[in-house]
């Protein structure tokens, strides 16, 4: 048999692993150049932690709300860290999870809708031990404890917490439709997860823009996505402003999801509520995906596809387009020298990041507050390595 789960969302009234960084895409409107959501970095380098970008909401974790286009030090040592709208996460190497940023509706998870420039410890729940993952949405937080239980907090409004409510929650809340979690990612107004067993579950609104068919679709509790891997287990999930992604054990990559700006990199614009499988070049070894674009890595190569007004697809291509790119592009540096030897990427909001082997980070994309940290405000559409 394949393996396929299916996704069945339903119309309601309201209207979605030690890595060197995890991000979200916000829920911002594509083409608003001033959204200052998803317009910071968080990256990991050797023991430290280094931020730059958007700052109104103390997002970098410096103890301050100036906006920085270098890196600046976030107190702490992290083994990973995910990047939210406006809110950082970061879970340390003995379970704790700690926030930073903007906390009006409860997304940084201690209790209070105050915003926060440095590192706050978010509660842990009774009787959980530690943390072993966490994720940073739109406007809300995810984890997973010790014992693969699934716990959510902040922005609620869309059904994104899980937990059949639209209330928010200020500090973690275990979803207990799920269990044996083993991987999670948080979108701009919607979460889904991977189970032990290799299904993966989605919960959240997207609007009816972001769908095929124009129906206002919404689940505020966990349902199955359908995906047909022909047996092969999924092992990472991502997920972007309103699409998402998921990679197989053979390197097959599937997308579903809005599609308008071609973000599922399928070839077309139609959206899609089913999984479909890409054709890619080759076996993928990661996968990330902003607002409305995605990366894959193959071969140490970056591929991307999506919307490239901000040069977030690092091709060359000149600034400003509003032409969907549905085809596979490759990321260039600053001379048109493809990128290799890349282990790690990540797409955040309009910009995208990359670190090769050698642990060099490099940048792209939307730069209007400083968030590739070369220095400028300046957007590029070609890769830049930033100094470590």
């Amino acid at each position: 048999m394949h393996r396929i789960t299916r996704l069945i969302l339903r119309p309601i009234l309201f209207v979605l692993l030690p890595l060197f960084l995890v991000a979200c895409g916000s829920d911002e409107d594509s083409n608003n150049g001033s959204a200052v959501y998803g317009s910071h970095s968080v990256v990991l380098v050797q023991s430290s932690t280094k931020s730059f970008g958007a700052n109104g909401y103390g997002q970098l974790g410096n103890g301050a709300t100036a906006d920085s286009s270098i890196p600046v030090n976030v107190p702490g040592t992290f083994s990973a860290v995910s990047i939210g709208g406006a809110h950082s996460i970061g879970l340390k190497a003995d379970g704790t999870v700690w926030a930073w940023g903007n906390n009006a509706s409860g997304q940084l998870g201690n209790g209070t809708q105050d915003s926060k420039t440095s590192p706050v410890l978010v509660t842990t729940p009774d009787g959980v031990s530690g943390f072993t993952a966490v994720a940073a949405g739109g406007n809300h937080s995810l984890a997973i404890d010790n014992l693969g239980n699934l716990w959510a907090w902040g922005l609620n409004t869309s059904g994104q917490l899980g937990d059949g409510t639209t209330d928010i929650k200020t500090t973690p809340f275990k979803i207990t439709t799920l269990g044996n979690v083993v991987a999670i990612a948080a979108g701009g107004t919607f979460s889904i997860a991977l189970k032990g067993d290799g299904t993966v579950w989605y919960w959240g609104t997207v609007s009816d823009k972001r769908l095929a068919n124009s129906i206002l679709v919404s689940s505020s509790t966990p349902v199955l996505v359908t995906i047909d891997t022909n047996d092969v287990p999924i092992e990472k999930i991502v997920a972007g402003g309103s699409h998402a992604l998921a990679l197989d054990a053979n390197g097959v990559v599937y997308a579903w999801g809005y599609n308008e700006l071609g973000q599922l990199g399928d070839g077309t614009t139609t959206s899609s509520s089913i999984a479909v499988r890409l054709d890619m070049p080759g076996t993928v070894t990661a996968i990330s995906a902003g607002l409305d674009h995605s990366l894959a890595v193959i071969g140490g190569g970056v591929y991307a596809w999506g919307y490239n007004y901000y040069g977030q697809l690092g091709n060359g291509d000149p600034l400003k387009s509003n032409t969907p790119v549905t085809e596979l592009q490759r990321v260039t540096d600053q001379n048109g020298v493809l990128l290799s030897s890349i282990v790690d990427i990540v797409a955040v909001g309009h910009h995208s990041i990359a670190r090769d082997i050698s642990s060099t980070v490099w940048t792209w994309g939307n730069n209007t507050y400083g968030q590739l940290g070369d220095g400028t405000t300046q957007s590029r559409s070609r890769a830049k390595a930033l100094v470590n």
